[in-house]
């Protein structure tokens, strides 16, 4: 089903096609509504869905004005969190407001369950990832996604490549300051805690920004990333 799928994105000229070819097959994956988020520049958020025009106005709205908590905690995550009504036990950070909000918007569109997944995560909720939801009970999914995850993962990856390419931010000025000065002290040679106490942050943080700025730059290795940035100049 995903091969299809990749077959038919190919085929896609712009992002709306890539949206209507990806969501089509969610059926088949047994997911019930969908949300995209690019915050990756917070003055500038995308969000696609699966919900009508209104809802996913206003749910872009929360996430430029910082109200949402799956954009500020999800996508600065690597690892996936489950989301959704059905298992606000397990966030015990969320405010009560949030969680009202988070009803409101899971009731609008009939869901209950979900899992965000992660494309880029971002400081802050700076990242771009997905919201992947269902009606079940907690129980009925986790046994879903047992089974599922790897599939779910996929259609991510796939989709969010296919968008972005589409979305034409692959160039230069898509790398921030922070991801050219740590490709920057890899092609000088120095190695993740270098580059950490040179710039005054974290180890963790020095990989996400050369795992993202490879991510931009299209490059399967590190290395690569340095060589296509300096090929640009952007180092």
């Amino acid at each position: 089903m995903l091969r299809q799928m990749a077959d038919r994105l190919q085929g896609c000229i712009g992002a709306d096609q890539v949206w209507d070819v990806a969501v089509s097959v969610l059926p088949d994956l047994d997911i019930d509504a969908a949300i995209f988020v690019d915050a990756t520049n917070p003055n500038a958020v995308r969000v696609r869905s699966t919900a009508d025009d209104h809802w996913t106005r206003t749910y872009q709205s929360s996430v430029q004005c910082g109200r949402d908590p799956f954009a500020r905690v999800c996508l600065s995550r690597v690892e996936a969190v489950l989301t959704g009504v059905g298992h606000l036990a397990a966030h015990d950070y969320l405010t009560l407001p949030e969680q009202e909000e988070i009803a409101i918007g899971s009731a609008a569109l009939g869901i209950s369950t979900g899992v965000s997944i992660t494309s880029i995560p971002g400081i802050d909720g700076a990242g771009a990832g997905w919201n992947l939801m269902t009606r079940l009970s907690a129980r009925e999914f986790s046994e879903l996604y047992a089974d599922r995850e790897a599939e779910w993962r996929a259609w991510s990856q796939l989709t969010f490549a296919s968008l972005w390419f589409m979305s034409g931010v692959r160039k230069p000025s898509a790398l921030s300051v922070r991801e050219r000065d740590c490709l920057a002290h890899v092609a000088d040679g120095l190695r993740v805690a270098e580059i950490a106490a040179r710039l005054g942050i974290a180890e963790v943080t020095v990989e996400m920004h050369l795992r993202n700025a490879r991510i931009r730059l299209d490059a399967k290795t590190r290395d690569q990333a340095v060589a296509k940035a300096v090929m640009n100049r952007m180092i």
